[in-house]
């Protein structure tokens, strides 16, 4: 996954990040309208937020700008503290224990959406030597009150090290002329040392302050639950090619052998190998036998028990993942949780029911990030072992082309003849958006290269009207910002059009899916442009609520090409009664995680664009963090419930029977769809 690495920390840099509560809000920051009350800290000294640094602060924007009210306390930990803010069309108030502690002139512009309370965004929850636990929150404002308890469902301190409390949002209107009273109640508590609650992770991976009905107990209840799945398991929905076409179908297509896209009556479609349409329903990381794994080296403390090095469970360790080569130690609990489930035969029974598992769920087959044979998917490829100008290939320069052209060749030639591929791609998400840092680097540091030639010549014709000279001087000291965006798109266009072509070239049976591209992390939209023009089908990645937005929409259309979401999810939080992290789009449980999956669905076969989706992912991540990592850090990168399957590799079955039931019906509503 990407897997979304906008929300990733690296190892050495977790100490730095700030945190926030946002206690109340209902804003949107680039508009400059509406209201936050929240609580910020920036750390000193790569030491974790200090209780004399926190900061408690009143937001208010007009349309035009922010201003802000602000406290740092002095605070005290255990004591049950009342805030309030008051504001209005003319002027703001921020109230502490009864206390006012600023006043500002000029009011606000009530914002649109939903408002919130007490959330902590991914991107600001860094470590503190505090917790914040805020009990209530009430709004006022024109005759009408949202009054919310919040202190239900707190988690052990051992859970809540893990990760935030679960947000809440309500529907709430103010108009721009009402006096809006907030009124909070939190309190402060001392984060208590991790070691002291250590070991905090069980033999099975789950924590170990964590109760719910199924929690594994011991190794019996494990195989017990093992050997009673297949009984459970439904068999898969009729009316399907082995590759997920739709058998009764109004119309057919010419069967190929392989996947291909087909337009009907203004809508696309995926046509199995076997002639029929198909709306592709994939399930990525399939099914990971050894991976995703959590760093062990320098936190052995953490786990009550750690599989041994030697014999059968041996498996479950691995070395220096990421690229490192510092001798970290990794551990997969799942592999274990397996081992000692399935037996000697583990792997291969794993394999088995995957595919069983899958094909009960109603999936076309896998995605991505995973391979099982029996099952359809879609390979990501790699560049590896080409030489690298930049991040990439040059593939201005004719002896990168070969290699390149070779090194894709070596990768796809195997299979150029398997049905089970659905598509190619080069890599995935924000890797392969060339971006403006990687141009002022090729331009700068290795101004001999092809590209960097080529890209001069470019911008010489087609900015400078053929004068060389005109140029030179023009970029004497920084290359202009508009200039630099009009090589980066060249450079770009370049590079996805040898892709597109090096791949028709070496494998002309399939698909050629771009790079799974995510609406807004990018450089600008031009990006889905430049992508789209050299693919097959647009592959993108998104994790929101809604399944498009306007943006989105707009490029679409433009485009006027297939699209496939090659990644969404809503992982549960279980308020924060399991341990794991809460991603910015969640579920607060299995169940309901199946009814967004379903909405998502709906929204997916109504588009006439979308010829599939796939959620991410099979397995729950490592509550620990699936790395890369070294040290002490109670979580290192993603730790997140999106999983399928649970870490003891488990269906959630409240999830997966949700999931049967839309996946059944998919390709035949999108038939019958006007």
């Amino acid at each position: 996954m990407r897997t979304i690495l906008i929300l990733c920390l690296a190892a050495t840099g977790a100490l730095a990040q700030d945190t926030r509560h946002y206690a109340a809000g209902q804003y949107n920051w680039g508009e400059n309208t509406g209201f936050y009350v929240d609580f910020e800290c920036t750390p000193k000294d790569g030491a974790p937020c200090r209780l004399a640094d926190l900061r408690f602060i009143l937001g208010l924007a007009d349309g035009r700008e922010w201003r802000f009210i602000s406290t740092a306390g002095p605070w005290e930990y255990d004591h049950d503290y009342q805030a309030k803010a008051v504001f209005d069309a003319h002027r703001g108030e921020l109230w502490l224990d009864g206390r006012s502690v600023g006043r500002l002139d000029g009011g606000w512009v009530p914002s649109a959406g939903r408002l919130t309370a007490a959330e902590v965004p991914p991107w600001a929850n860094g470590p503190a030597e505090y917790f914040i636990r805020q009990s209530s929150v009430t709004v006022t404002a024109g005759g009408q009150t949202l009054a919310r308890d919040l202190a239900a469902g707190r988690a052990h301190p051992a859970l809540e090290l893990f990760g935030s409390a679960p947000a809440q949002s309500f529907e709430f209107a103010a108009a721009a002329e009402a006096q809006v009273t907030v009124e909070l109640g939190f309190r402060l508590v001392k984060r208590p040392d991790p070691r002291a609650l250590a070991p905090l992770i069980d033999e099975f991976g789950q924590n170990r302050y964590a109760d719910w009905p199924g929690k594994v107990r011991d190794e019996a209840q494990l195989r017990r639950e093992t050997a009673e799945e297949p009984a459970r398991l439904a068999p898969p929905p009729d009316g399907f090619d082995r590759w997920g076409g739709w058998l009764d179908a109004p119309f057919d297509e010419k069967a190929t052998g392989f996947y291909r896209t087909a337009r009907r009556d203004g809508r696309y479609w995926l046509i199995s190998p076997e002639g029929h349409p198909c709306f592709y329903l994939g399930l990525c990381g399939v099914p990971t036998l050894t991976w995703e794994t959590t760093p062990v080296t320098d936190r052995e403390w953490l786990f009550a028990w750690l599989p041994p090095r030697e014999g059968p469970l041996a498996a479950a360790w691995s070395k220096d993942q990421w690229g490192t080569t510092d001798g970290t130690e990794y551990v997969c609990f799942h592999a274990a949780n397996q081992i000692r489930a399935y037996g000697a035969d583990w792997q291969a029974e794993s394999g088995r029911r995957a595919v069983r598992r899958a094909k009960s769920w109603g999936f076309s087959g896998a995605a991505k990030w995973g391979h099982q044979d029996g099952l359809a998917e879609t390979p990501v490829l790699n560049h590896w072992g080409v030489p690298e100008l930049v991040k990439r290939p040059d593939v201005f320069d004719p002896a990168a082309r070969e290699a390149f052209r070779a090194c894709i060749a070596r990768q796809v030639g195997p299979r150029r003849d398997d049905p089970s591929v659905v598509g190619w791609t080069m890599g995935s998400e924000i890797e392969e958006i060339i971006q403006a840092a990687e141009i002022t680097e090729i331009l700068t540091k290795h101004a001999d290269s092809p590209a960097a030639k080529a890209m001069v010549a470019h911008a010489v014709a087609t900015i400078y009207g053929g004068d060389a000279a005109r140029q030179r001087a023009a970029w004497a000291e920084a290359v202009p910002k508009a200039d630099l965006e009009a090589v980066r798109r060249f450079y770009a266009d370049a590079y996805y059009r040898f892709v597109y072509e090096a791949l028709g070239e070496a494998d002309p049976n399939h698909l050629r899916l771009g790079n799974y591209i995510v609406p807004g992390w990018w450089e600008n939209e031009e990006d889905w442009r430049l992508i789209a023009r050299w693919c097959d089908v647009i592959s993108y990645d998104r994790y929101a609520m809604a399944f498009t937005d306007a943006l989105m929409d707009r490029l679409i259309r433009e485009s006027d090409k297939p699209i496939f979401c090659g990644e969404f999810a809503y992982p549960p939080f279980y308020d924060g009664q399991r341990g794991f992290g809460r991603y910015p789009v969640w579920a607060d449980s299995d169940a309901q995680a199946g009814e967004l999956y379903g909405k998502w669905v709906d929204a997916a076969i109504a588009n006439p664009w979308c010829v599939g989706v796939c959620w991410f992912m099979y397995r729950d991540q490592p509550l620990t963090g699936r790395g890369p990592g070294r040290g002490s850090e109670l979580t290192y990168n993603e730790h997140y419930a999106f999983g399928m399957v649970d870490g003891c590799d488990r269906p959630k079955w409240d999830l997966v029977n949700r999931v049967r039931e839309v996946n059944a019906t998919a390709t035949k509503r999108r038939l019958n769809l006007p």
